[in-house]
């Protein structure tokens, strides 16, 4: 019995991993088309797969089959984005190696959409949100930032990254120039906005805080875990 279900489960990853290859191709050949390049070798999306490991495709294709992911031919829009927001490119053109150069950020960071998508569908007064003011993604909870979530593809990338805004946490100086610092604006935008959770997300990676404000400084990431559980 248990065999059986594991084997059905087994069978939806990897038709969501096809779902995903199947949209990709698509999404290529469309780059290409719209830029004039060739149809990219075999090796092309061998090279692609490398980077993008199959869980994260799986995750994906797993958006696309719910809806949550909608494709709009070398980019994508999704699902509950207000009007205006988006679409989104899958890639960039590159003019020297003839064949479009995707936007691995944004793989990630979709992933991590759909994700918390699929948990908070079902639970009333939640909703996520994409590229929204400078928060990669972002839950609220009745209208109040929940959790504000920032995505990196690599795991050194976004280790620097929360490395550098927690020296920011006994003091956030808006008249200094965030330019060119990441950190700043990010931890600016803690400030401002004010979530009760923050997660640095990565490929392989998960950092998950509780965000206190104290009086003494400006705020403070505590290691913790989202309360957030996904709801039949």
């Amino acid at each position: 019995m248990n065999t059986r279900v594991e084997s059905g489960g087994l069978r939806e990853l990897n038709k969501s991993s096809e779902e995903f290859d199947k949209h990709f191709r698509t999404w290529v050949s469309a780059a290409c088309k719209d830029w004039g390049y060739a149809i990219p070798p075999d090796h092309y999306f061998i090279k692609v797969y490398e980077r993008l490991p199959e869980g994260l495709r799986t995750l994906l294709g797993s958006g696309l089959m719910i809806g949550v992911i909608i494709p709009k031919g070398r980019a994508f829009a999704l699902k509950g984005l207000p009007l205006g927001k988006g679409p989104y490119n899958w890639f960039s053109r590159d003019t020297s190696a003839k064949e479009p150069t995707p936007n691995w950020e944004y793989f990630v960071q979709v992933a991590e959409f759909v994700r918390f998508y699929a948990i908070i569908a079902n639970m009333k007064g939640y909703s996520v949100t994409f590229e929204d003011d400078t928060m990669d993604v972002a839950v609220y909870k009745n209208s109040r930032l929940f959790v504000y979530c920032e995505v990196k593809e690599k795991i050194t990338q976004l280790q620097k990254l929360i490395r550098e805004m927690k020296t920011y946490e006994s003091t956030v100086d808006f008249t200094t120039p965030d330019r060119h610092n990441d950190p700043l604006r990010k931890a600016k935008c803690i400030v401002k906005r004010r979530p009760e959770y923050f997660a640095g997300i990565a490929i392989g990676t998960r950092y998950e805080y509780r965000v206190l404000y104290p009086e003494s400084q400006a705020f403070q990431l505590l290691r913790d875990t989202i309360p957030l559980v996904e709801q039949s």
